[in-house]
């Protein structure tokens, strides 16, 4: 049933090739989760026949309160299932699940008839299937003729359900790869038995054993070496001025969810951000920038930590490899910088309060340092109010400062004070209402503070914290899903530089060795980072998600999928030895992932 809900409700996500073969092609992996979760029923119903009369009540009672508990934990995951993959674009898993540890946080994005109706149907949606259940099996699970000769069946059962939880007899057990029949993903993940792949993803992100393994240690680390090839002895760019040789302000704006595809300069949709086309004409515009996660908590870490996003783990969420990161912030406020950071929405979310208070930040304002007032929309206070507070905030703290100003008004369910041209009721219109008034409130900001003491000596980056599907409806897998706007604006930018791009291939992890080299700051400690402007940088971008790993490169893009084991192509075409880097670097990285 669930499965039917599920390729109905996304039906945005059919393609040429009907979804439907899913529902037979499942059977392998339906068939494994079945035999998880009738081994220890059986195992307690032989129990209650070995012991006899006396204690089959006893048995019988904990067959059905096991049986009770997980039709309503399965109705949970099934349902759940539909909204996370409408969101995300990949099945529930443990990483997923990690977010649950913040429920307030989560429901906040919630409006509250979606709140009622969903525990409406959940709660009709167990009863439903405890009835089933209760029909099916009956008042008693025991009757007249169950005797000593039951015990019989124990050889035979046991061996059954063993083998249709390991997937037969082959060498090696069942996994995802068993129901991937199409080209198609989402046809893919709809054969997938959700519970089972939950269940799988909780065991492999528990692992200390690199999972992303394709060839040898020491050719890995060959290939990233080459791909970070020693720097050239340039000397940094005079596109920055510096008065009176004063270290810069420096104000790193992540935007929430603004993908490249509402920007025109990058090939998006026109008319969407002309704030932000006006800063990248005032300022430098590097139009080959990529995301390599796609939640916020990745994308902070890429952006102020230089480390790439991992396939099936967010480093934030797991503090004692997180605390082990370098810092743009940790590194500026060591040089005698002040810092401070700003942000609408709850730091429980993705435990990034918790990461952010290693990085050494002064000050991290978040909706709690906002009046109940200014809280606009379900996550928090819009753009707006998050901007004013920045500017208030900042013309407070002592030069020179380090700010990250994270934005939240680009986010589900789209809910902006603000009216645009987009008025519909789409998805789409609602997206492009919501990056329009995202825009107009960066526009307002700089307009702002153009009269601010500190605004002559401040250094301004914008970066999306990742991409976006919307608003073409694009796979989380296609490039143009993970292209984000990355623009250095501000006064200090001399008049030459002005409204030059970039057109180094990179992504935005590359900021901290990008900045810092310029401001004259060691880079070091930032391995996963490149300078987009050394002219000996490689030309290749990474991205990932717990479907496979992205590369991008002059000769085309592609994305390599884990369980079919194959590429696909979006443009140009990788040549194998892209493929083999690729790989290679996602095996270090994976690596370094575990060691810390």
């Amino acid at each position: 049933m669930f499965r039917i809900w599920f390729i109905a409700w996304l039906h945005a996500e059919w393609t040429d090739s009907s979804p439907w073969p899913a529902l037979w092609k499942a059977w392998p992996l339906d068939l494994s989760m079945a035999g998880y979760l009738l081994a220890l029923p059986v195992l307690f119903w032989f129990a209650g026949v070995a012991t006899g009369s006396k204690g089959r009540r006893v048995f019988e009672t904990g067959i059905s309160g096991f049986n009770g508990f997980f039709i309503a934990l399965l109705v949970f995951v099934f349902g759940a299932n539909i909204f996370i993959y409408q969101e995300w674009h990949t099945p529930l898993n443990n990483r997923a699940l990690q977010y649950f540890r913040t429920p307030a946080s989560m429901l906040d994005s919630m409006s509250l008839g979606f709140k009622l109706g969903s525990l409406v149907a959940y709660s009709a949606l167990v009863w439903v299937w405890w009835r089933i259940y209760r029909w099916v099996v009956g008042a008693d699970l025991y009757n007249a003729s169950t005797s000593a000769w039951n015990m019989a069946w124990l050889p035979t059962i046991l061996p059954g359900l063993l083998l249709a939880i390991r997937g037969g007899m082959g060498v090696m057990p069942i996994n995802e790869s068993a129901v991937y029949y199409s080209a198609q993903m989402f046809n893919n993940h709809a054969a997938t038995n959700t519970a089972w792949h939950v269940l799988h993803s909780m065991i492999e992100t528990r692992s200390t054993t690199n999972h992303f393994r394709f060839m040898d240690d020491s050719l890995a680390e060959k290939q990233v070496i080459g791909l970070y090839a020693p720097k050239s002895d340039y000397t940094p760019h005079d596109w920055i001025e510096r008065p009176s040789g004063q270290m810069p302000n420096v104000v790193i704006i992540m935007m929430e969810s603004m993908t490249a595809q509402v920007m025109a300069e990058l090939g998006g949709e026109d008319g969407v951000c002309p704030n932000l086309s006006r800063l990248a004409q005032e300022g430098l515009l590097f139009d080959r920038c990529y995301g390599s996660g796609y939640r916020t908590e990745q994308g902070l870490v890429s952006v102020l930590g230089g480390f790439p996003a991992q396939p099936d783990q967010s480093i934030v969420l797991l503090e004692d490899k997180a605390s082990k990161l370098s810092s743009i912030p940790k590194m500026l406020k060591q040089a005698g910088y002040s810092t401070v950071f700003f942000y609408g929405g709850e730091l429980t979310f993705a435990n990034i309060g918790v990461w952010l208070t290693h990085q050494k930040f002064d000050r991290i304002l978040s909706k709690a340092d906002f009046p109940r007032g200014q809280i606009t929309q379900h996550w928090g206070a819009d753009d707006r109010q998050v901007f004013q507070k920045a500017i208030s905030t900042l013309r407070q703290t002592p030069q020179p400062f380090f700010s990250t100003i994270l934005t939240l008004s680009l986010h589900s369910p789209y809910d902006v004070p603000f009216k645009s041209r987009w008025r519909g009721d789409s998805e789409r219109e609602m997206f492009l209402n919501s990056a329009a008034f995202a825009d107009d409130a960066i526009g307002e900001f700089f307009e702002k503070i153009r009269q601010e003491p500190w605004f002559p000596n401040t250094l301004f980056v914008l970066v999306a914290d990742h991409g976006h599907y919307n608003p073409t409806g694009v796979r989380m897998d296609d490039p143009r899903s993970r292209q984000v706007p990355l623009i250095i604006a501000g006064p200090l930018i001399r008049p030459a530089w002005r409204g030059k791009r970039i057109h180094t291939i990179g992504n935005h992890h590359d900021i901290p060795a990008t900045v810092l080299d310029e401001l004259g700051f060691s880079a070091e400690p930032f391995p996963w980072s490149k300078d987009l402007f050394d002219p000996k940088s490689r030309d290749f971008a990474f991205y990932t998600n717990e479907n496979g790993l992205g590369w991008i490169t002059p000769e085309g893009a592609g994305f390599y999928l884990f369980q079919k084991k194959e590429w696909q192509h979006f443009s140009g075409a990788l040549r194998q030895e892209d493929g083999i880097k690729a790989q290679a670097y996602l095996q270090r990285l994976y690596d370094d992932f575990l060691k810390k």
